[in-house]
């Protein structure tokens, strides 16, 4: 691939990276106004954003499969053009249901695109200067979750929410634009059989986790929901040790060391600190009374230093151990958190704005470098599914991550709004929340340090060898 092509893949990934990741979070900001207008319910409004994400991660693994048979190119352009299409028709809604009708498939063409963007750019982009490229991509993510509250909060203020979808399907359209021009590649018959059984089992257990996940506090459909999701995860893996064409090759995950251990570390990125922002929002507002503008000029500081220092780390783990970079960052992250766990109604601003530097260059470290061992781990024609596998991974990470922290305001609040009146007992509650994650994330970092150690033996072995064959033919 020339370099323009390859420009132009690494740009249209960056942009649907961040914009797709950023129409999800900046979407929660408007729903009060939204709701106002519609007169919608609290169950309506929340269905807004979980029928969104449940769509995407129960759609990620069949579509990434389906990418890697009958090609990817297709499927990513097909993906963005979709999503733009119906990001903009969402501006024209008179009705939730209209809403969440449209999110809903949103989400399942935004799979299209996610489960499909790291394959074209692991694909596109020599090995040498994929740290560099992986950087960007991984940056834009972040980048689009954390500073879609507050852009959202900012353009629904002056403009409306509608005017989001509109200046949202924006960058979208270029994306498309570039994407036609310059990934031309169709679909293509595949002399694979698709896996349909276990895609609906997987589709249907995701689905199942996702929405019990988000709605423990809500009654009892919640924890049978989830429960239900785990047990279909259970009889998926059954079915996939039992089929010819099996939708996940579980061997790649028990052949392929690398592989299953950075994917087990980076659903533990996500899971031990994607609800940090969530919990320092409503600390920020309810503890410390700051303004929504106010809070989210902290908030900001995070992403902000992940987007400076990501490329810069992808550049590093084109030259270093992605290994050891990763573990670097995945030990700040916990310190990050071990940090936030500390942190009391007291607290001065330096503290903070520490602790989310801290965080940033975590973020920063971890993210492109172990998506590099990832996506190398697994052959080519399997990039697909790493790359569904990357995007699944992260959306359960967030789940699981506000799944511990509601079980924790529903067991020590109870259905007591957060408040200042309450900023004693949700004080408690962010101590056992983030001291949960920073125990997840130190799991990360010793299944990491393992990983370096281990591949580090393997490396001292060949060289052994290598030394003992040089010395038979002196």
């Amino acid at each position: 691939m020339d370099d323009a092509k390859k420009k132009a893949v690494i740009f249209t990934v960056a942009v649907t990276q961040f914009t797709m990741p950023f129409m999800f979070s900046a979407v929660g900001i408007t729903l009060p106004v939204m709701g106002r207008e519609f007169g919608a319910s609290g169950l309506d409004l929340s269905l807004v954003e979980s029928v969104y994400i449940g769509s995407v991660a129960a759609l990620l693994l069949p579509l990434g499969r389906l990418a890697d048979m009958h090609g990817r190119q297709p499927m990513f352009r097909l993906g963005v053009l979709l999503f733009a299409i119906l990001t903009f028709l969402i501006g024209f809604a008179h009705n939730i249901e209209t809403v969440i009708g449209l999110r809903m498939v949103q989400g399942m063409v935004g799979a299209m695109g996610i489960a499909t963007n790291m394959a074209l750019l692991t694909n596109s982009v020599p090995k040498e200067e994929r740290g560099k490229a992986m950087g960007l991509a991984v940056a834009a993510v972040y980048l689009g979750l954390s500073v879609g509250p507050y852009v959202g909060g900012l353009v629904t203020t002056h403009l409306g929410w509608r005017s989001l979808y509109f200046l949202g399907m924006i960058p979208l359209g270029i994306s498309y634009y570039v994407a036609r021009r310059n990934l031309n590649g169709k679909f293509r018959s595949s002399d694979e059989k698709f896996d349909l059984r276990g895609s609906l089992v997987v589709s249907l257990s995701v689905a199942a986790i996702v929405f019990g996940g988000t709605s423990l506090g809500s009654g009892w459909f919640g924890p049978v929901l989830l429960i239900a999701g785990l047990m279909g995860v259970t009889l998926f893996i059954y079915l996939q040790n039992k089929t010819r064409f099996p939708l996940v090759e579980l061997t790649l995950f028990k052949e392929r060391r690398d592989f299953s251990d950075a994917a087990l570390v980076q659903f533990i990125n996500y899971a031990g600190t994607f609800g940090i922002v969530f919990l320092f929002s409503l600390y920020l507002q309810s503890v410390k009374g700051f303004s929504p503008h106010d809070a989210g000029l902290v908030l900001v500081i995070q992403p902000i230093v992940q987007a400076v220092l990501s490329p810069l780390c992808g550049r590093l783990a084109d030259k270093f151990s992605p290994r050891f970079l990763a573990l670097l960052g995945m030990l700040a992250c916990t310190v990050g958190t071990i940090m936030g766990a500390m942190v009391t109604a007291h607290t001065e601003l330096s503290y903070l704005y520490t602790m989310f530097v801290v965080l940033g260059i975590g973020y920063a470290l971890f993210s492109s470098p172990n998506m590099i061992i990832l996506m190398s781990s697994v052959p080519a024609s399997r990039y697909g599914f790493a790359s569904a596998i990357s995007g699944g991974l992260r959306t359960l990470g967030m789940v699981f991550s506000m799944v511990i922290i509601a079980i924790f305001i529903s067991t020590i609040m109870g259905k007591a709004p957060v408040s200042p009146e309450s900023a004693v007992d949700y004080l408690t509650v962010m101590r056992f929340s983030l001291s949960s994650l920073s125990v997840l994330c130190s799991i990360a970092v010793l299944i990491s340090f393992r990983s370096l150690l281990k591949r580090r033996r393997v490396a001292k072995n060949k060289l052994c060898v290598q030394s003992a064959g040089d010395s038979k033919e002196d």
